[in-house]
């Protein structure tokens, strides 16, 4: 297959490898996406899409895949991403659409449709979470980090916690992964993209991924209501009290990472709206220490996240 490339708009494609273009013909616009520097991800991309679209939600359609290239052609969603949007729309619309295709996704997949996937384990969260050490520590220009303790105390709260890492979790389930889709109707109009990072996790992991958005900081108004929701209508084999515990500790395993990425990233590009992420991760931190029940685990964070903020 031959692709011609004109009438290309490269678009922005965030912090990953791929490079993504909008092409503009006459009848139909497409998105081109180029994992020719991340082969990973191009058959990650493919074999994601054929568990996904067999499922009553919103995905773009693939019209042409280049294997030699490593190009996917797919439909075009537009540019009305989540993000773009928040400020137009009642936040709750948007969440509640974005959590109904949660529900319907973790309704849908069995252990079977799952099994190519990565699945989450300890050594995975120890490598997120060192980049709050590697990255964060030094941008605060925090010393004396009881390193050795942090993460300790994190494997211990793993060992314990009995997680059942058996569901599907998109990883960036995000407003800027969400696009706006307003021809269609109820959740169809959450159109989902990026998912070429999925893996077998907590089944809270897209939950709190757009509950507890670290780009915008919004209210939590909805976010206890909207995690009952979710709970009462998904399959699942732990008491609500569990479920909403492990959001947390997850949740604060997922924020901690991002305090290291931001700071990282605003390190190398010196651009100020990493500063705004770092203000609203510390925030969603924040959050999750009143809601977790340890107490050694809370002491550590509160040295270094609460003080210094």
């Amino acid at each position: 297959m031959n692709i011609s490339l004109q009438n290309l708009m490269e678009i922005q494609g965030g912090f990953s490898k791929k490079k993504i273009f909008r092409k503009f013909d006459k009848n139909l616009n497409k998105i081109i996406i180029d994992f020719s520097e991340n082969k990973k991800d191009f058959y990650n991309f493919l074999d994601i899409y054929e568990i996904l679209k067999k499922i009553n939600i919103s995905i773009p359609q693939i019209y042409e895949v280049h294997m030699k290239n490593k190009l996917i052609v797919m439909e075009d969603f537009g540019d009305d991403t989540f993000d773009k949007l928040f400020n137009e729309k009642e936040p709750y619309y948007l969440l509640k659409i974005a959590v109904d295709s949660l529900i319907i996704i973790q309704n849908s997949l069995i252990a079977n449709d799952l099994k190519t996937l990565e699945k989450y384990s300890y050594s995975i969260l120890k490598k997120e979470i060192s980049e709050f050490v590697d990255y964060y520590l030094p941008y605060k220009k925090i010393s004396n980090f009881p390193e050795d303790e942090f993460y300790g105390c994190w494997e211990n709260i793993y060992k314990s916690q009995n997680f059942e890492f058996s569901s599907f979790a998109h990883k960036d389930f995000e407003f800027i992964n969400l696009i706006y889709l307003s021809k269609n109707n109820q959740h169809h109009k959450c159109g989902i993209i990026d998912f070429q990072s999925a893996f077998t996790g907590f089944i809270g992991w897209d939950l709190f991924s757009i509950l507890e958005n670290p780009r915008i900081y919004f209210t939590r108004k909805y976010n206890e209501d909207l995690i009952k929701y979710f709970y009462k209508n998904v399959t699942i084999n732990v008491e609500f009290n569990s479920f909403r515990n492990q959001y947390y500790l997850l949740n604060l395993g997922r924020q901690t990472r991002l305090l290291g990425r931001w700071a990282k990233l605003y390190n190398y590009e010196n651009n100020n709206k990493y500063i705004d992420y770092i203000n609203n991760t510390q925030k969603r931190i924040i959050v999750c220490l009143k809601n977790i029940q340890s107490k050694k685990l809370k002491s550590i964070y509160e040295k270094v996240v609460i003080i210094n903020e």
